[in-house]
């Protein structure tokens, strides 16, 4: 193993990539008392169409990564969350956008078995026709609750609304119809395809001898062999600037209506350090702009023209860029008249550095305590592995961004294509 010593921010972790390409991370913790795995694959709902190094396009339902998530659970030969209670830890999963992970916690003060059972389970895909068809129905039960809670359901409509082809636009989960339409083959191909070990990671914090680790690791690897596999990205259809649709409006069982104003954004980098630290200036220039940062935030709430529960997001990837702005109001005009006027205003500012430096902190430091929770060490550290960087590249990312950046990055940014939806309430 290759150890890792950033004095800058005082942390230490090891690195090995095995002989089948499963890339090990290990953050040695002697002082924690809790041992966090994280086994995750660059695989999420995103990647409904991939493309393999000889051109061919490969097609998934939608909502499959979701369905192998569930599959992998539920083993046909045994109960792998029993399994990892027996053993005194906490397991769970989920599937993302980009991704998905397979975790356990445990306080354990030794992790080798439910390590080797964390291995084991995820390498291993048992399913059937039989146990497939049985699965459809839970999954469509769950997307039926995800989509009953309004405010999941604003985000998902304004991405509908904000791109025509893109799979963001999907549930994570897919829909009824991709699910019932999902087979034991199709499975089986994502899995084969996206479940290689060259294509995940493994992230462990403990206060365990990581030399002792490694070693569990590299014996469970040794008795398995993988089929070899072309190599395999997203395949994104290209979208035009323009939003799918302009306006929307739902109805739903709830008091207060939700409202959202979507900025699509055009994809402007082909460096991901460009593209992930554009991100954070977006983040930067909005959270404090629409913030209780900026003096004029209370005054907004007073006057009604948003409340306490509004809040804007951005995500700014390598294939995808928007802004979400999501309020309660029975008034949804003079929200969207209160965003837009802000949106057409906003480029006349002069950006504020207190503003920006105060961004930089909260966001550094909640980073920065997120390395004392095991959990959240693993799980950032995958996802910087998916931009091709480690946590510590996100830190300097964030002390790099200068107001000079945020100032040139606002007078860039077209915020021109929007949409508009409302999810009304009973009595609005």
């Amino acid at each position: 193993m290759i150890k890792r010593v950033n004095k800058e921010f005082d942390e230490t972790y090891y690195e090995d990539t095995l002989d089948n390409g499963l890339k090990v991370v290990i953050f040695h913790k002697p002082l924690f008392k809790t041992s966090s795995c994280v086994f995750a694959t660059r695989y999420g709902s995103l990647d409904l169409d991939q493309i393999d190094e000889n051109g061919n396009i490969i097609h998934t339902q939608s909502g499959a990564a979701h369905f192998l998530e569930h599959k992998l659970f539920e083993d046909e030969d045994s109960d792998v969350m029993s399994k990892f209670c027996a053993m005194g830890c906490n397991v769970n999963a989920f599937t993302s956008y980009q991704e998905t992970c397979y975790y356990f916690e445990t306080s354990n003060e030794n992790i080798d078995e439910p390590l080797n059972l964390l291995l084991d389970f995820v390498q291993k895909l048992n399913i059937s026709d039989k146990s497939v068809e049985k699965e459809k129905p839970i999954i469509e039960q769950e997307l039926k609750m995800y989509l009953a809670m309004c405010d999941q359901r604003i985000i998902l409509e304004t991405f509908k609304s904000l791109f025509k082809k893109h799979p963001i636009r999907n549930d994570i989960g897919g829909t009824s119809e991709s699910v019932y339409a999902t087979t034991v083959d199709d499975l089986n191909k994502a899995y084969t395809l996206n479940y290689h070990p060259s294509n995940m990671m493994l992230v462990i914090v403990s206060p365990i001898d990581p030399m002792h680790l490694i070693d569990v690791v590299k014996e469970n690897q040794s008795h398995k062999v993988f089929a070899k596999v072309n190599k395999i990205r997203r395949y994104i259809e290209d979208e035009d600037e323009k939003v799918n649709e302009k306006y929307k409006e739902l109805e739903m069982d709830v008091e207060i209506s939700r409202v959202s104003v979507g900025v699509k954004l055009k994809i402007e980098e082909d460096n991901i350090y460009d593209i992930v630290k554009k991100d954070w200036i977006i983040r930067f220039i909005f959270e404090s702009y629409f913030s209780s940062i900026n003096a004029n935030y209370q005054k907004w709430i007073d006057e009604h023209s948003i409340s306490p529960l509004f809040y804007c997001d951005n995500d700014y990837t390598s294939d995808y860029g928007a802004i979400v702005f999501v309020d309660e109001t029975n008034e949804h005009q003079r929200f969207f008249d209160f965003i837009n006027s802000h949106l057409d205003d906003i480029k006349n500012i002069k950006i504020d550095k207190k503003a920006i430096e105060q961004m930089k902190n909260r966001n550094f430091g909640i980073l920065m305590k997120s390395f004392n929770k095991p959990d959240s060490v693993a799980i950032t550290h995958f996802r910087c592995f998916e931009n091709d960087m480690n946590a510590f590249d996100l830190l300097k990312i964030i002390q790099s961004i200068s107001v000079e950046d945020c100032q040139r990055v606002l007078n860039e940014l077209d915020l021109n294509n929007r949409c508009y939806v409302v999810i009304h309430g009973k009595n609005s």
